[in-house]
């Protein structure tokens, strides 16, 4: 049996928090729990909690960076486990999908918050906002690999802010509708054509029942 390290008992734990925080918010609404509730329901310690989010207001502002980033990772990772010959546009549509699948996992008013916190921190000065996103270098790396199979004059770069503003758009559009459609469905089937209008080499599904 291999051995758990510090580091990744310590990537659990910060799982466990915000998927149980996430949870609560879905039943009772934010301003309904507490950080002793999510504790108490995560079956951890307040002091562990701390060691992870300075605030419950914390799990709000880095839901879309670290919780996101760990989400996608983790998901992406098995994906490419159990698809290895995954094509680059399988690959870049997958990565992509993920972040739409979190927003139905952390919950409307979770995300919806999320955007308020951080948006609200692009007004006084920079945010950091794409230096936080580290996970998103993934995609990027994708997408760089995958550009001879592109019809268009956009660079890499290009491609990367397109996609990135797509997702950003479904989730905003979610969040106006109050989460008026299902993001894994309706969500990537938009998405999908996003990704087939710059490899049309691509295929899925979804795309036929447009």
């Amino acid at each position: 049996m291999e051995k758990i390290t510090r580091k990744e008992k310590a990537a659990a734990t910060k799982e466990k928090i915000f998927s149980t925080a996430a949870e609560l918010i879905k039943q009772k609404g934010y301003d309904r729990v507490t950080v002793s509730e999510i504790c108490s329901n995560a079956g951890i310690a307040k002091g562990s909690f701390y060691v992870h989010y300075h605030s419950k207001e914390d799990i709000i502002r880095e839901s879309y960076y670290t919780d996101l980033g760990t989400y996608v990772k983790n998901h992406y990772t098995a994906f490419l486990q159990e698809i290895p010959a995954a094509s680059g546009c399988e690959r870049i549509f997958r990565f992509l999908s993920l972040e739409l699948e979190f927003a139905e996992f952390a919950g409307y008013e979770l995300t919806c918050l999320a955007y308020m916190l951080n948006l609200g921190t692009c007004i006084p000065g920079p945010s950091e906002h794409l230096q936080k996103r580290d996970f998103s270098r993934i995609l990027y790396q994708e997408i760089v690999n995958c550009m001879d199979e592109a019809h268009t004059d956009f660079s890499a770069a290009d491609v990367f802010a397109y996609f990135e503003s797509m997702v950003r758009g479904i989730m905003a559009t979610w969040c106006f509708s109050n989460h008026g459609f299902h993001m894994k469905n309706t969500g990537t089937k938009f998405l999908a054509y996003a990704v087939r209008s710059i490899f049309p080499s691509f295929v899925h599904t979804d795309l036929q029942e447009i």
